[in-house]
């Protein structure tokens, strides 16, 4: 694996999670959602948005190759859901989520050239996943936003912590930095 690009990643990642809290703060304008506070939206959770990959620590039965493809396919899918709610609501995207989503978009071209670079086949495109076209209430637009964005919160702490794990990865900000960012 190419250390500069391991290097860009793990600035565009950790770019990504401190853009979180300020593209949820610009768009959700509910008082009662707050990142880490969904417990209670568990049951809309699992109805409203489809999860995210799960990503492990690289092993014999969970290889590079593998972590890279879910990183690719679970950024994508966030990046889709947060399109998808702009599209079918009357949420539109603030300043602060379009930059948020050109960050993830770079960091999946990233992962594509990681991919290239290693010898692994470069990931597809992920599907658009159908939201409800009856989420008419602006409450429930609200509520699947927050939960995309705390998934990908949540989501986003995964990605780090594989791209630190990956053997090349020598240099960047302190560990102790990173967890910072991450609930």
């Amino acid at each position: 694996m190419d250390s500069t690009l391991i290097g860009y990643a793990h600035s565009f990642i950790s770019k990504i999670l401190k853009e979180i809290p300020t593209a949820h703060a610009s768009w959700i304008k509910s008082p009662s959602l707050k990142l880490g506070s969904s417990a209670e939206l568990q049951h809309f959770k699992e109805n409203l948005i489809p999860s995210a990959p799960v990503l492990e620590s690289i092993s014999e039965n969970f290889t590079l190759e593998i972590c890279l493809d879910r990183m690719f396919k679970g950024l994508k899918l966030h990046d889709n859901l947060l399109t998808e709610i702009s599209e079918v609501t009357k949420l539109k995207p603030t300043e602060q989520v379009d930059e948020l989503q050109a960050d993830i978009r770079e960091l999946l071209s990233l992962i594509n050239q990681m991919q290239t670079k290693a010898g692994f086949k470069s990931s597809v495109e992920v599907s658009q996943h159908d939201l409800d076209k009856n989420l008419t209430s602006t409450y429930l637009i609200q509520v699947a936003a927050h939960l995309t964005l705390e998934q990908l919160q949540v989501f986003s702490c995964d990605v780090l912590r594989s791209i630190l794990a990956f053997p090349d990865m020598t240099s960047g900000p302190s560990s102790a930095e990173d967890r910072e960012q991450c609930p």
